[in-house]
Parts: C-alpha cells; sequence; structure tokens
C-alpha cells in the first residue's frame, strides 16, 4: 500500500478542516451544543388564542395589551391565513381576548405592532401586514370613542421590502426594520454562517421613506425609550441589541451595541425604560420549529436597563419549550409580563414573585 506524499496529506487536512470548521460553527452559533432548562421565579397562566400571537403592545395608562393575531398555516409561518388585532383587558383578573378593531383592513395579516399616544389626541395603532396577494404595507388604525381602531390609512412604499418590526413616532411617522425574506432550510443555515448583515432600518416622513442603515443582520424588533430620545433594534444574527440616538430630522446616531446570549426577537420598552427582549438561545431549532410546530423551540425573556453604562441584560425567564415554544415577544405591564409566540395559540401571563 503506498503512502501519500506530505503536500496530499497536508491538502486533505485542509479539505477536511475548510468542511468541519463551518459546520461546527454553524452548530455553535445555532446553539445546537446548548441546553436550556426552564427557570421562572413566579407564576404563569396560560390565555388561549383563536392564532398564535407575534406581537404585543401594551396601552400602560390603561391596561390593555393588543395582539396581533393570525391563524398561521400549521407547516409554515410565513403562510399566513386571516389577521386580526385582539385586546386582553389586564384590569380583569381572568382577561379573556376579545375584538380591538371595529373591522380590519382588507386581506389584513398583522405581523408588528406599534402604539402611538399623544396628548390630546386619539391614539393610533400601527400594524404591518402581509397580504396573501399584495404589497407589504402599514395600516394604520384610530381609536374611536367606543374603544375600537378603525383603520384609516394603508401605506405602503418600495422600501418596506419585507417589514418586520415598526415603531410610530407620530401620526404617520414611523420606523421599520425589513427582515431576510423566507428561506428554505439550506438558506437559513447558509445565513447563520456568514451573519449576513443587509437588511435595512427606513424612516417614513409622513410621505416617503428613506433608508437609514443598511447594514442589519436580520432585524427582528424596535422599540422607542419613553422620552423618545433612543431607538433600540434587535439583530437576531448578530445577538446583539443597537442603542441609536434620534436626531430632529429623524436620522439616527449609533451610540452602543449590546452583546447578547440568545437571538433577540420583539422588543418592549416599559414605563421605567427598561428593554425586554423575547430571545432564541437556540436558533436552528427556532427555524426547525417554523417548518415542523412539532419540534419545539426554547425562548428566554431578557431585561436591558440602558441608563446603566456599563449594564448587559439580565435572564429573568427561561422555558425548554414545553410551556410555550419559539417566544417572540415579552411585553411588560405593572408586576407582570406577558409572552407571545411565533404558532402556540396562547399567551402566558407571568408574574415574578415579589
Amino acid at each position: 500500500m503506498r503512502k501519500l506524499s506530505k503536500p496530499l496529506i497536508l491538502a486533505l487536512t485542509l479539505l477536511v478542516l475548510a468542511i468541519v470548521v463551518p459546520i461546527f460553527e454553524l452548530l455553535r452559533f445555532g446553539g445546537a451544543f446548548r441546553g436550556v432548562e426552564s427557570a421562572f421565579s413566579g407564576v404563569c397562566s396560560d390565555i388561549t388564542l383563536a392564532g398564535s400571537s407575534e406581537d404585543i403592545e401594551i396601552d400602560r395608562e390603561r391596561g390593555v395589551a393588543y395582539l396581533s393575531l393570525l391563524e398561521r398555516d400549521a407547516g409554515n409561518a410565513d403562510e399566513d391565513g386571516n389577521g386580526t388585532v385582539m385586546l386582553l383587558d389586564l384590569n380583569l383578573a381572568e382577561p379573556a381576548p376579545r375584538a380591538a378593531m371595529s373591522y380590519d383592513p382588507p386581506d389584513f395579516r398583522p405581523h408588528g405592532l406599534s402604539l402611538l399616544k399623544q396628548p390630546d389626541q386619539p391614539s393610533r395603532l400601527f400594524a404591518i401586514s402581509h397580504p396573501a396577494h399584495g404589497i407589504h404595507a402599514v395600516e394604520i388604525s384610530e381609536r374611536d370613542a367606543g374603544g375600537s381602531f378603525v383603520p384609516r390609512e394603508t401605506v405602503r412604499d418600495p422600501a418596506f421590502v419585507r417589514p418586520n418590526a415598526v415603531v410610530a413616532v407620530g401620526p404617520r411617522q414611523f420606523y421599520l426594520v425589513n427582515a431576510r425574506p423566507s428561506q428554505d432550510k439550506w438558506r437559513d443555515r447558509l445565513d447563520l454562517l456568514t451573519r449576513s448583515g443587509k437588511s435595512t432600518l427606513v424612516f417614513y416622513d409622513g410621505v416617503r421613506a428613506r433608508v437609514l442603515v443598511d447594514d442589519l443582520a436580520w432585524p427582528t424588533g424596535l422599540a422607542l425609550s419613553p422620552d423618545g430620545t433612543h431607538l433600540f433594534v434587535a439583530e437576531a444574527l448578530a445577538k446583539a441589541l443597537r442603542v441609536y440616538r434620534r436626531q430632529a430630522d429623524g436620522t439616527l446616531v449609533l451610540e452602543r451595541t449590546v452583546t447578547l446570549d440568545a437571538a433577540p426577537d420583539n422588543l418592549d420598552v416599559d414605563a421605567d425604560g427598561n428593554v425586554w427582549i423575547a430571545a432564541h438561545p437556540r436558533l436552528l431549532r427556532f427555524l426547525a420549529h417554523r417548518r415542523q410546530p412539532e419540534k419545539r423551540a426554547p425562548a428566554v425573556v431578557l431585561r436591558f436597563d440602558p441608563r446603566q453604562p456599563d449594564a448587559g441584560a439580565v435572564r429573568v425567564f427561561a422555558d425548554d419549550g414545553a410551556r410555550i415554544s419559539a417566544g417572540t415577544v415579552a411585553a411588560h405591564w405593572r408586576d407582570e409580563f406577558l409572552i407571545g409566540a411565533l404558532l402556540d395559540k396562547k399567551v402566558l401571563v407571568c408574574k415574578p414573585n415579589l
């Protein structure tokens, strides 16, 4: 048997490394080697829904939660059925979902939500919609005297490529991030490996949209500080939270980037200015859950205080996927927070032990 020459051995070794190292890195970053144990110092209760609630907005003055509700296809989270916005009255001992809209816009499939409350003005609800056979839009509704939201305007713009999260800053003004488009599992894995950062953040000034940031790695969430001076942006493929300072003309200045130990999803800012982050510690499992709901995906909830210059995010909740799978949002109110999910037809209401 002939011995392999040293150059051939070297070439084969390099070939093996070129294959093994990227696969190992993909599995490591995607959380394949990571265990997640359920942990929460408190009590959670379930509220059953007719669909899944990917995003939640809370009117903290009234104690009402608004849920972005969709009847998602059981095998594909991107194939959405009928949708609407529901509400939960959190002042009740046992809140039950009921309609928040007086009627739904045509072909309404809500995704990200944003609630705008301004002095002496009716509340406005902004909802990203992905019509089955149309162009992505932001639906703007206005709260009437009876408490229901009435559709007022549909906003479309070529810059709304694949809108994923929205935050309103005026009656017709808002920021929006475009997420990566839906991909097959091989493209998902390639994006995880390359950490592709080509997604955009746009500002709609009431007339047109302008791209302000074009290097985001799968942006998944947006939130505004209580005083409106800072914008928070979640990046799933960077496992990071960007903190921007807002300028008078709507442009942004990056102040800091906070590293997270999981891939963030939607964001919520509480009355004290803390940022609540629903995140996916096993990103590969989350992507698998989107295609096959029976593959449960763990979720964690992080809390970040931007007023602390050197603070990191603190984990306040973890679930291995048994209680709720692929939690996508954690919205805080008083002494509790709500968790919505990608496919599970329920929300959790969690109260920490005080």
